[in-house]
């Protein structure tokens, strides 16, 4: 066998347009490993075990207490041990062997002393095949080497000896003394100076879909231009681009932590907490693939929407009302005990190791059964089965019973791993590509660089220090330096540069994955060559002046010009062709006149062509979370007798609903570091209560009815509303609309006479004969907005002096006209569009009948859903 080795080898390798002959093959550190493996008769070692392997070390660390990284081991556990054992195994590749001697440096002699435990632990027969990593396992070839003979023939390196990593460094010396006749040839030139005449051109544009776009359209046109791709291996949008331009598809495995399927193994632990985390819950309820009934999971889904928590009454509602409807209710109804009806610890405790255990043995049962399922086609189905498994492992390896919230996110992080998936095959007649610059062993033509910009890979500090390199090397064990691994770095990073005999693209995108993105290093050097021709060189492919010169290197794709599409005059009306086939609804709301009367197309919409707004099934905002969970414990308070509450039993009162509300209703003020937020909310609610409990009692109130149906209609249309709050002091009667905030706009409606959900409550409250009076509460100030102090004396005043009863009859009879006038709109088949844009023609229009209507508005509808389609 001849064995050509770069370290760059161990994944898609360009050696020419030949396949590879019978006899050679091309390798990297982890490809030679195995062939050596298989030579000697010691293959069948598994790999990706770190995650065991770390968990070992982390409990011989445990055993070695007092050392160095005692503090940092406290801290975090499990990172410290998998960054201890990196270093572990960069001292075995190197060839220490870990003996305790006098005069060794203080950390080397912790980590010797760490081994002896180490090895007693990786020794026990349970473990032994799975607790080997790479560096054991070449390290165990090298012993086998000495004494064994291989069918190497030869060992083509295409990287200088001195840049080698240590492991093969020696693993060449033991060749040249132990196997005899094996040739080691450099194969590639090792230079790293870049050729002056080096041809290339720096593709420049704004995101990387619209180079893809390009590229593939420049590859359809020119059919003899047929270059080595560098591609990154999670980037696959030059395939999508090469097959929607129908050039064959390369075949790019994709590698994404954002697999869905690969989702469900993070969130799981959600369900094992509390305070619940309701943002990974509702992740996990609308993953495409979820261990969970689909339909069961949007209904809670939806609940959890608007009411962040577990178990409110409109969850029981949802829940138990699709299990009752659904055929596949006990397979749903086991799926759902299982995730929901489960004992859940503290956040800031432990929880049972079984539990965890548990949890990812049911998931990696359903991942191989989902996967049978659905016709053996998802395959990263069965990479969730098999990192589950790994975690369940590494569960059943701790000695401790118990495991903390942190603990158990670091063991999903260290198994969590990006597993790369072919989606498609490479078809004939693909173009050849790579996804490292080392990976070139034959002179391509050309090269298309895709994605040309810089990475995060900053080399970090040297863990070594200076008097440990010293030893080290006193004892024959010579470690990688910066400067070595630096020069490799550069090397590889040169290769396409240094190979390619014709021209080299490099593509440059400002932005790539929707992230703004830095040159790569090597621009730079390109420049340095070609000054002062080096923009020649560059092409931007958003400059006319630019794509010229390019073609007359490429047929290029041609550029079309669109026409801007010239903006219409905004329609004031919308006319229907059928207004007497209008449905007549059953009822009409308060909150739907006031569309009626001041933005027609919204009622219309809503209404009468029933387009209501999709459920984003999204957390709602905090404001809106606030005022219902206010509302609600309003709405409890104010059924109590609360003539005998005093200020400190009203506050107990609500410390005592919050913490039975919270958990059901607004999970997330639990979260973890939202207990000032949740403290000043409180705060805000008691003092808000204790000033409207106050307010009614010293105004001489008491509480009538809270919740209170309303029905009664308005110019012959049944109306239906709903007070919170309806107050009596004698003959008199009083409502109280509570809202979380707004009171200046509260005000202002008052004031200009628009607080018309008021009136009409106002109305629909018996007896006809009386108009009762009327008021806002303001939850987050605790403040009552009224015409006037009548009802309540502290009260701000929005109309001083001002009658109520004669302000709402007012108003009502204002509303009545207006209804009138818009049915007949109605009627005639015609639906205003008020807008910003229309509202001046709209006014022109209807010239003096809008004296005695309600003033109508000059602005956008606030939150309006269906601004697209009055555009």
């Amino acid at each position: 066998m001849t064995i050509h080795f770069g370290n760059e080898f161990d994944g898609p390798v360009f050696y020419g347009g030949n396949s590879v002959q019978t006899g050679e093959m091309y390798a990297g550190h982890f490809k030679l490993l195995q062939w050596l493996e298989g030579q000697l008769g010691l293959s069948g070692y598994p790999n990706n075990t770190a995650y065991l392997r770390i968990e070992l070390y982390r409990q011989a660390l445990f055993q070695s207490t007092g050392a160095f990284y005692a503090a940092s081991y406290e801290a975090d556990r499990f990172a410290t041990a998998a960054s201890l054992l990196g270093w572990r195994d960069e001292l075995l590749a190197a060839g220490w062997q870990f003996e305790l001697k006098p005069d060794m440096p203080p950390r080397l002699e912790a980590l010797a002393k760490t081994e002896v435990f180490y090895q007693k632990k990786v020794e026990a027969p349970e473990v032994a095949v799975n607790a080997k990593g790479l560096a054991d396992r070449f390290e165990q070839v090298l012993q086998y080497l000495k004494s064994v003979k291989v069918a190497l023939a030869r060992l083509i390196l295409y990287e200088p000896i001195d840049l080698q990593p240590p492991i093969i460094q020696r693993f060449l010396q033991v060749l040249e003394k132990h196997q005899g006749h094996v040739v080691v040839v450099p194969s590639t030139p090792h230079s790293d100076k870049i050729s002056p005449d080096l041809d290339f051109v720096v593709l420049k544009c704004r995101r990387d879909s619209d180079a893809s776009t390009f590229i593939a359209q420049l590859l359809r046109l020119n059919p003899d231009f047929h270059p080595l791709v560098l591609a990154p291996q999670s980037s696959l949008m030059l395939e999508h681009s090469l097959q929607s331009e129908g050039c064959p598809a390369l075949g790019i495995p994709a590698a994404s932590l954002a697999r869905p399927s690969m989702q469900v193994l993070k969130l799981a632990p959600a369900f094992l907490w509390e305070p619940v985390d309701v943002f990974k819950i509702m992740e996990f309820l609308t993953l495409p693939v979820k261990p969970l009934d689909s339909g069961l999971a949007l209904e809670i889904a939806r609940v959890m929407a608007e009411k962040p928590g577990f178990f409110s009454d409109t969850w029981f509602a949802a829940v138990l009302g699709y299990l009752e409807k659904n055929e596949k209710s006990d397979a749903a109804k086991a799926e759902y005990e299982f995730w929901f009806n489960r004992r859940r610890y503290p956040l800031d405790k432990t929880a049972p190791k079984k539990d965890a255990e548990g949890i990812y043995a049911y998931l990696g049962e359903w991942a191989h059964r989902h996967f049978e399922e659905t016709g053996s086609t998802n395959t990263s189905l069965l990479v969730l089965a098999e990192q589950a498994r790994r975690i369940r492992e590494l569960l059943e390896t701790l000695p401790e019973q118990r495991i903390s919230f942190l603990e158990l996110e670091r063991i999903v992080r260290t198994i969590f791993e990006a597993s790369p998936i072919q989606l498609g095959p490479s078809e004939a007649g693909a173009l050849p590509f790579i996804h490292k610059p080392g990976a070139i062993a034959a002179p391509p033509e050309t090269l298309i660089w895709w994605n040309f910009v810089a990475g995060n890979d900053i080399p970090p500090p040297d863990k070594w220090q200076k008097t440990e390199r010293e030893w080290l090397e006193s004892q024959g064990v010579h470690l990688s330096t910066n400067s070595s691994l630096s020069r490799l770095k550069q090397l590889l990073q040169l290769r396409p540069l240094l190979q390619t005999t014709g021209r080299v693209l490099f593509i440059t995108p400002e932005f790539v994955d929707g992230a703004e993105a830095v040159p790569h290093l090597l621009l730079s050097d390109l420049e340095a060559i070609k000054k002062p021709n080096f923009k020649q060189h560059i092409f931007h492919l958003e400059n006319d002046s630019d794509r010229d010169r390019l073609a007359g290197l490429f047929q290029l794709p041609g550029k079309q010009s669109l026409s801007p599409r010239l903006t219409q005059r905004p329609k004031p009306h919308l006319r229907i062709a059928h207004p007497d086939k209008v449905s007549v609804s059953e009822y009409e709301t308060p909150t739907n006149l006031e569309s009626l009367f001041y933005y027609p197309h919204r009622w219309f919409f809503r209404q009468k062509l029933r387009l209501f707004p999709s459920s984003l099934l999204s957390i709602t905002s905090d404001t809106t979370l606030l005022g219902s969970i206010a509302h609600r414990i309003f709405e409890k308070l104010l059924k109590q007798d609360i003539g005998t509450l005093d200020k400190p039993g009203l506050f107990q009162w609500v410390d005592e609903q919050a913490e039975s509300l919270l958990p059901k209703e607004g999970a997330t003020l639990l979260l973890y570091g939202r207990e000032p937020e949740k403290n000043a909310f409180l705060r805000r609610v008691k003092n808000a209560a204790w000033n409207l409990v106050s307010q009614i009692k010293s105004n001489g109130w008491s509480v009538l009815e809270t919740e209170k149906e309303l029905r009664g209609e308005i110019q012959g249309i049944p109306l239906r509303g709903k007070a919170d709050l309806v107050l009596s002091r004698g003959t008199e009667q009083a409502i109280v609309d509570l809202k979380w905030s707004g009171a200046k706009r509260r005000r202002e409606l008052i004031v200009n006479g628009e607080d018309l959900q008021l009136v009409l409550y106002a109305r629909l409250l018996p007896p006809e004969s009386s108009w009762p009076h009327t008021a806002y509460f303001i939850l987050e100030d605790g403040k009552l907005i009224a015409r006037n102090a009548l009802a309540f004396q502290e009260a701000v005043q929005a109309g001083r002096g001002v009658d109520h009863a004669e302000a709402c009859a007012g108003i009502f009879e204002k509303m009545a006209k207006t209804l009138e006038w818009r049915l007949e709109q109605i009627e005639n088949g015609l639906v205003e569009i008020r807008t910003a844009r229309t509202a001046q023609e709209l006014e022109s229009m209807y010239e003096g009948r809008l004296f005695e209507l309600l003033e109508m508005k000059n602005e956008e509808a606030r939150w309006d859903d269906y601004k697209i389609l009055i555009a």
